[in-house]
């Protein structure tokens, strides 16, 4: 009976030690999960406008507020003109 007593507490012993390991194996590959995601999320490309594009149309005057070419008549930007 005492044997069986101390069979049991090592068995209990070993099952807390894997249930350990295995949270910490889980948690970490979440962790990795996540960062992945993450990395995958920041890096994606979510501006499909080809009006933001400087590459685009390039007929009119600079506008250096917008970042854009335009027809030189935005009241609060400044062109070349300006500088």
């Amino acid at each position: 009976m005492e044997d069986q007593r101390k069979a049991f507490t090592v068995f209990m012993a070993c099952l807390g030690g894997i249930l350990t390991g295995a949270k910490t194996i889980i948690r970490a590959i979440g962790l990795l999960v996540t960062g992945f995601i993450g990395l995958l999320a920041e890096a994606a490309n979510t501006s499909d406008d080809d009006a933001d594009s400087e590459d685009g149309n390039l007929i009119g005057d600079y506008n250096f507020r917008t970042k854009k070419f335009d027809n030189g008549t935005d009241p609060y930007g400044w062109y070349e003109d300006d500088l």
